[in-house]
Protein backbone atom coordinates (compact mmCIF):
# COMPACT_ATOMS: atom_id res chain seq x y z
CA UNK A 1 0.00 0.00 0.00
CA UNK A 2 1.33 3.41 -0.97
CA UNK A 3 2.01 5.60 2.07
CA UNK A 4 2.93 8.80 0.25
CA UNK A 5 0.08 10.84 -1.22
CA UNK A 6 0.21 13.04 -4.31
CA UNK A 7 -0.31 16.01 -1.99
CA UNK A 8 2.85 15.09 -0.09
CA UNK A 9 4.77 14.65 -3.32
CA UNK A 10 3.66 18.12 -4.39
CA UNK A 11 4.62 19.56 -1.00
CA UNK A 12 8.10 18.16 -1.48
CA UNK A 13 8.36 19.86 -4.85
CA UNK A 14 6.93 23.16 -3.57
CA UNK A 15 8.32 23.37 -0.03
CA UNK A 16 11.13 20.81 0.04
CA UNK A 17 9.75 18.47 2.70
CA UNK A 18 6.89 16.35 4.02
CA UNK A 19 6.20 14.28 7.14
CA UNK A 20 4.95 10.68 7.43
CA UNK A 21 3.67 9.77 10.88
CA UNK A 22 3.99 6.30 12.44
CA UNK A 23 5.09 4.45 9.30
CA UNK A 24 8.04 2.44 10.68
CA UNK A 25 7.01 -1.00 11.92
CA UNK A 26 7.67 -2.17 15.47
CA UNK A 27 10.14 -4.73 14.14
CA UNK A 28 12.10 -2.05 12.32
CA UNK A 29 12.01 0.26 15.35
CA UNK A 30 13.53 -2.50 17.45
CA UNK A 31 16.30 -2.92 14.87
CA UNK A 32 16.98 0.83 14.89
CA UNK A 33 17.15 1.01 18.70
CA UNK A 34 19.40 -2.01 19.09
CA UNK A 35 21.71 -0.79 16.33
CA UNK A 36 21.95 2.62 18.02
CA UNK A 37 23.08 1.07 21.32
CA UNK A 38 25.58 -1.12 19.49
CA UNK A 39 27.15 1.81 17.63
CA UNK A 40 27.32 4.14 20.64
CA UNK A 41 29.19 1.43 22.55
CA UNK A 42 31.61 1.16 19.63
CA UNK A 43 32.12 4.94 19.55
CA UNK A 44 32.88 4.98 23.27
CA UNK A 45 35.55 2.35 22.69
CA UNK A 46 37.09 4.53 19.97
CA UNK A 47 36.98 7.64 22.20
CA UNK A 48 38.68 5.68 24.97
CA UNK A 49 41.35 4.47 22.58
CA UNK A 50 42.08 8.04 21.47
CA UNK A 51 41.78 9.53 24.95
CA UNK A 52 39.09 12.05 24.02
CA UNK A 53 35.42 12.85 24.64
CA UNK A 54 34.97 14.63 21.28
CA UNK A 55 35.07 13.06 17.83
CA UNK A 56 34.18 15.35 14.91
CA UNK A 57 30.77 16.73 16.03
CA UNK A 58 30.04 13.97 18.57
CA UNK A 59 30.40 14.83 22.27
CA UNK A 60 30.40 12.01 24.84
CA UNK A 61 27.25 12.02 26.95
CA UNK A 62 25.83 15.04 25.09
CA UNK A 63 25.21 14.19 21.47
CA UNK A 64 26.32 11.55 18.98
CA UNK A 65 26.62 11.66 15.20
CA UNK A 66 27.60 8.16 14.11
CA UNK A 67 28.02 8.07 10.36
CA UNK A 68 28.36 5.48 7.59
CA UNK A 69 27.85 2.44 9.80
CA UNK A 70 24.77 0.91 8.14
CA UNK A 71 26.79 -2.24 7.43
CA UNK A 72 28.37 -2.47 10.90
CA UNK A 73 25.30 -3.01 13.12
CA UNK A 74 23.12 -6.14 13.01
CA UNK A 75 20.20 -5.91 10.58
CA UNK A 76 20.44 -2.14 10.13
CA UNK A 77 20.62 -2.65 6.36
CA UNK A 78 17.13 -4.21 6.52
CA UNK A 79 15.79 -0.75 7.25
CA UNK A 80 18.17 1.18 4.98
CA UNK A 81 17.14 -0.82 1.91
CA UNK A 82 13.51 -1.41 2.88
CA UNK A 83 10.47 -0.96 0.70
CA UNK A 84 9.54 2.06 2.81
CA UNK A 85 12.81 3.77 1.85
CA UNK A 86 12.28 2.75 -1.77
CA UNK A 87 8.88 4.44 -1.78
CA UNK A 88 10.33 7.61 -0.31
CA UNK A 89 13.05 7.68 -2.96
CA UNK A 90 10.62 7.13 -5.82
CA UNK A 91 8.42 9.97 -4.52
CA UNK A 92 11.28 12.46 -4.18
CA UNK A 93 14.38 11.82 -6.29
CA UNK A 94 12.93 9.35 -8.78
CA UNK A 95 13.42 5.76 -9.89
CA UNK A 96 17.22 5.72 -9.61
CA UNK A 97 18.72 5.94 -6.15
CA UNK A 98 21.99 5.36 -4.30
CA UNK A 99 22.59 5.30 -0.57
CA UNK A 100 24.79 8.36 -0.06
CA UNK A 101 25.07 8.64 3.72
CA UNK A 102 23.64 7.36 6.96
CA UNK A 103 24.02 8.44 10.57
CA UNK A 104 22.53 8.26 14.02
CA UNK A 105 21.83 11.61 15.66
CA UNK A 106 21.39 11.16 19.40
CA UNK A 107 20.83 13.84 22.05
CA UNK A 108 21.37 12.51 25.54
CA UNK A 109 19.02 13.14 28.48
CA UNK A 110 19.12 16.69 29.89
CA UNK A 111 22.41 17.34 28.11
CA UNK A 112 21.82 17.00 24.38
CA UNK A 113 22.89 20.24 22.76
CA UNK A 114 21.23 22.01 19.84
CA UNK A 115 22.22 21.69 16.18
CA UNK A 116 22.43 24.84 14.05
CA UNK A 117 20.48 25.85 10.94
CA UNK A 118 22.02 24.24 7.90
CA UNK A 119 21.36 22.60 4.57
CA UNK A 120 22.69 19.07 4.30
CA UNK A 121 24.26 20.18 1.05
CA UNK A 122 26.19 22.76 3.06
CA UNK A 123 28.36 19.94 4.38
CA UNK A 124 29.30 19.15 0.77
CA UNK A 125 30.11 22.76 0.01
CA UNK A 126 29.67 22.53 -3.76
CA UNK A 127 26.70 22.52 -6.17
CA UNK A 128 25.07 19.12 -6.53
CA UNK A 129 21.97 17.45 -7.85
CA UNK A 130 19.70 17.54 -4.77
CA UNK A 131 19.44 14.37 -2.73
CA UNK A 132 16.85 13.39 -0.13
CA UNK A 133 17.28 13.09 3.64
CA UNK A 134 15.02 10.67 5.52
CA UNK A 135 15.03 11.57 9.24
CA UNK A 136 13.53 8.73 11.26
CA UNK A 137 12.13 9.39 14.74
CA UNK A 138 13.37 6.44 16.76
CA UNK A 139 11.70 8.04 19.80
CA UNK A 140 8.70 10.32 20.13
CA UNK A 141 9.75 13.81 19.06
CA UNK A 142 8.78 16.95 20.98
CA UNK A 143 10.00 20.51 21.36
CA UNK A 144 11.30 19.60 24.81
CA UNK A 145 13.49 16.71 23.64
CA UNK A 146 15.03 18.54 20.71
CA UNK A 147 13.06 17.60 17.64
CA UNK A 148 13.97 18.79 14.15
CA UNK A 149 12.67 22.01 12.62
CA UNK A 150 12.48 22.71 8.90
CA UNK A 151 12.27 25.97 6.95
CA UNK A 152 9.93 25.58 3.97
CA UNK A 153 11.16 27.08 0.72
CA UNK A 154 8.33 29.63 0.75
CA UNK A 155 9.25 30.80 4.27
CA UNK A 156 12.95 31.36 3.78
CA UNK A 157 12.77 32.28 0.09
CA UNK A 158 15.80 30.11 -0.71
CA UNK A 159 15.88 26.84 -2.62
CA UNK A 160 19.53 26.78 -3.69
CA UNK A 161 22.79 26.02 -1.92
CA UNK A 162 24.26 28.83 0.18
CA UNK A 163 27.68 29.23 1.76
CA UNK A 164 28.01 27.83 5.30
CA UNK A 165 30.47 28.82 8.03
CA UNK A 166 31.90 26.55 10.73
CA UNK A 167 31.00 27.24 14.38
CA UNK A 168 34.32 26.79 16.23
CA UNK A 169 32.57 25.86 19.50
CA UNK A 170 30.42 22.98 18.24
CA UNK A 171 31.91 22.10 14.86
CA UNK A 172 28.52 22.75 13.23
CA UNK A 173 28.26 24.35 9.81
CA UNK A 174 25.75 27.21 9.84
CA UNK A 175 23.96 28.58 6.77
CA UNK A 176 21.01 30.59 8.09
CA UNK A 177 21.16 33.44 10.59
CA UNK A 178 17.65 34.88 10.26
CA UNK A 179 14.79 35.08 12.74
CA UNK A 180 12.44 32.45 11.31
CA UNK A 181 11.71 29.66 13.81
CA UNK A 182 10.78 26.95 11.32
CA UNK A 183 8.20 24.16 11.51
CA UNK A 184 8.77 21.76 14.43
CA UNK A 185 8.28 18.04 13.74
CA UNK A 186 6.20 17.01 16.74
CA UNK A 187 5.63 13.39 15.82
CA UNK A 188 5.27 9.94 17.40
CA UNK A 189 8.04 7.36 17.30
CA UNK A 190 8.29 5.59 13.98
CA UNK A 191 7.66 8.76 11.95
CA UNK A 192 9.71 10.16 9.06
CA UNK A 193 10.67 13.72 8.21
CA UNK A 194 11.61 13.76 4.53
CA UNK A 195 13.43 16.78 3.09
CA UNK A 196 15.70 17.92 0.30
CA UNK A 197 19.43 18.51 0.76
CA UNK A 198 18.65 22.18 0.03
CA UNK A 199 16.16 22.63 2.89
CA UNK A 200 17.34 24.45 6.01
CA UNK A 201 16.77 22.52 9.21
CA UNK A 202 17.96 22.53 12.80
CA UNK A 203 17.19 20.81 16.09
CA UNK A 204 16.88 21.98 19.67
CA UNK A 205 18.46 20.76 22.92
CA UNK A 206 17.10 17.78 24.83
CA UNK A 207 15.73 19.01 28.17
CA UNK A 208 13.99 15.74 29.09
CA UNK A 209 15.17 12.83 31.25
CA UNK A 210 15.44 10.42 28.30
CA UNK A 211 17.71 10.23 25.23
CA UNK A 212 16.32 11.46 21.91
CA UNK A 213 17.35 9.23 19.03
CA UNK A 214 17.00 9.78 15.30
CA UNK A 215 18.42 7.79 12.40
CA UNK A 216 19.14 9.61 9.16
CA UNK A 217 19.57 8.06 5.73
CA UNK A 218 20.31 10.02 2.58
CA UNK A 219 19.75 8.86 -0.98
CA UNK A 220 21.06 10.52 -4.13
CA UNK A 221 19.85 10.16 -7.74
CA UNK A 222 23.45 9.60 -8.84
CA UNK A 223 26.84 9.05 -7.18
CA UNK A 224 28.08 12.37 -5.77
CA UNK A 225 31.57 13.38 -6.86
CA UNK A 226 33.66 16.25 -5.56
CA UNK A 227 34.58 18.68 -8.36
CA UNK A 228 37.45 17.19 -10.31
CA UNK A 229 37.31 13.85 -8.47
CA UNK A 230 36.72 10.47 -10.05
CA UNK A 231 35.72 8.51 -6.97
CA UNK A 232 32.33 9.07 -5.25
CA UNK A 233 32.42 10.75 -1.87
CA UNK A 234 30.93 9.06 1.18
CA UNK A 235 28.77 6.14 -0.02
CA UNK A 236 27.44 5.32 -3.46
CA UNK A 237 25.63 2.06 -2.81
CA UNK A 238 23.17 1.20 -5.62
CA UNK A 239 19.62 0.93 -4.28
CA UNK A 240 17.06 1.51 -7.05
CA UNK A 241 17.28 1.17 -10.81
CA UNK A 242 14.14 1.90 -12.83
CA UNK A 243 12.29 1.97 -9.51
CA UNK A 244 13.30 -1.56 -8.48
CA UNK A 245 15.74 -2.52 -5.70
CA UNK A 246 19.21 -3.50 -6.82
CA UNK A 247 20.85 -4.08 -3.43
CA UNK A 248 20.59 -7.48 -1.76
CA UNK A 249 20.20 -7.57 2.00
CA UNK A 250 22.34 -10.69 2.04
CA UNK A 251 25.36 -8.75 0.77
CA UNK A 252 28.51 -10.22 2.27
CA UNK A 253 29.75 -8.20 5.20
CA UNK A 254 26.40 -6.83 6.37
CA UNK A 255 25.75 -8.09 9.94
CA UNK A 256 22.55 -10.11 10.29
Amino acid sequence: MMMISEQQRQQYRDEGYFILESVISEEMLTILREACDYLIDAMHEEMDRLGTDHLHISHRGKRYHIAKKYDRAPRLADYVFSELMAEVCRATIGDRAFLFYDQYVVKMAERGIAFSWHQDGGYLGFPHRPYVTVWAAVDEMTVDNGTAYVLPYSTVGIRSLVEHVRDPQTGDKVGYFGKEQGVPAIVPEGSLIVFSSLVFHRSGPNATDKPRRAYVTQYSPEPILRPGAEEPMHLAVPFLEEGRPTTSLTTKGVPR
